[in-house]
């Protein structure tokens, strides 16, 4: 199988049941899965999977291996920046961004690692040199950085917004939600020392 990450820009408050539903939606299931410690429990044997939601869009990760995605709104305002990079990258890292927009792409990459790990801020950031980690790809995509971390570090993606429309049925009006498919692309390719790829 390979590696799918979905990605929906959605206006939609309840970021969590975006993520949930667009989960859902990539499975082809009924309905969103339940939550078991904050992650979704699936009945599919075999799948791994990964959420992320941020201001404006949701992603989800689909894979046969442990995976971790992450998703960030590319203008994000970050304070402080440099200190932070000081505080949480490794020399590397630190070498290879100039701006915020590149201090979020090395961010979601440890992110996305830090959640195909499993375990989370326990591990010690800054000796986590997300540059030397080959399966770990980066893609901007309709304003958002969105890293994937999984074996092997290619995936395709499959763009979509998340919508409510009415539907009128006779006299009575109901709003449903779907996905309207924006587009989907092949594997990542590495460019460069932070592998980012441009769509």
């Amino acid at each position: 199988m390979q590696n799918t990450v979905w990605l929906a820009c959605t206006d939609r408050r309840d970021l969590s049941a975006a993520a949930r539903e667009l989960l859902a939606h990539a499975l082809a299931l009924a309905t969103p899965p339940a939550l078991v410690y904050g992650k979704p429990e699936l009945e599919q044997g075999g799948l791994r999977i990964s959420l992320s939601h941020t201001r404006g869009a949701v992603a989800c990760a689909v894979s046969a291996f442990p995976v971790g995605v992450d998703v960030e709104p590319l203008g994000r305002k970050v304070r402080d920046w440099k200190r932070l990079a000081e505080r949480y990258y490794t020399p590397e890292e630190r070498s290879c961004i100039d701006s915020p927009e590149q201090f979020l792409e090395v961010w979601t990459r440890k992110e996305a690692y830090l959640k195909r790990d499993g375990r989370g801020l326990s591990l010690p950031l800054r000796q986590i040199n997300t540059l030397s980690i080959p399966g770990i790809s980066t893609r901007i995509v309709n304003g958002f950085v969105v890293s994937l971390c999984g074996e092997p570090a290619e995936f395709s993606l499959v763009a979509c917004r998340l919508e409510q429309f009415k539907k009128q049925d006779g006299e009575n009006e109901t709003t449903q939600r779907g996905l309207c498919y924006v587009g989907r692309t092949g594997p990542a390719l590495e460019d460069g020392k932070r592998g980012v790829e441009r769509l």
